[in-house]
């Protein structure tokens, strides 16, 4: 038996897929958080990791945003 490589559209655009990609970015935010609370975590690096957080999370939050409104939320 074989899988798709790639997902249909409608399952790539399911509620459970957008809620794990959520959880994915959720995790990697999270870890960002702790580089940049990390004593030993040089102060560039924390401010380059603290920069792309802040981006990552206002793009999922304006994309979360959309898709409460595409779902009749809202906005």
């Amino acid at each position: 038996m074989t899988y798709p490589t790639q997902p249909s559209a409608s399952s790539a655009d399911s509620p459970l897929n957008e809620l794990r990609d959520v959880q994915d970015i959720l995790v990697l935010l999270s870890l960002a958080l702790a580089i940049i609370a990390s004593p030993s975590t040089p102060i560039l690096v924390a401010r380059v990791a603290a920069v792309m957080a802040q981006h990552t999370a206002m793009a999922w939050a304006e994309l979360l945003d959309d898709a409460i409104a595409a779902q009749g939320g809202e906005k």
